[in-house]
């Protein structure tokens, strides 16, 4: 339930924000822009708190690396403060993402010492007891 509330809430808030910001296109895109790179940076603090990226697409964040890197270099060549800045905090973001689920999955040694090798021809088997024998008392 509760979280039903939090998406029917941002939908009401996305809407009512498009409806009174729509006469200043800046404001609405600056408000977009700080929006979107809080979300990012939620992820990250996120990461950094649970210390786990196993649902996380490598690929994904690689892609949105990309995709914010470019409209950076885009917000550069025009000029546009807004759109560089938010798509500049945002690559860095990402960014962080990548590196830290590499160094959070990265392979690790064991920590116990002794291992068993397997080696080929090799077949280890149980011993077996063949008979019993009761055991002899000491008088």
């Amino acid at each position: 339930m509760r979280n039903l509330l939090i998406v029917v809430a941002t939908v009401a808030l996305a809407l009512l924000s498009i409806a009174f910001l729509s006469p200043w296109p800046i404001w609405l895109g600056t408000l977009a822009a700080w929006v979107t790179t809080g979300s990012f940076c939620l992820q990250v603090l996120h990461i950094l708190k649970n210390k786990d990226t196993s649902g996380l697409s490598l690929g994904m964040w690689a892609a949105l690396f990309f995709g914010v890197s470019c409209w950076a270099g885009y917000g550069y060549q025009l000029g546009d403060m807004p759109v560089l800045v938010a798509n500049g905090i945002t690559a860095v973001l990402a960014i962080t993402v990548l590196v830290l689920k590499l160094w959070l999955e990265r392979p690790r040694p064991s920590v116990n010492p002794r291992q068993l090798v397997r080696t080929s021809g090799v077949i280890f088997k149980m011993p077996r007891i063949k008979r019993l024998r009761p055991l002899k008392r000491r008088r």
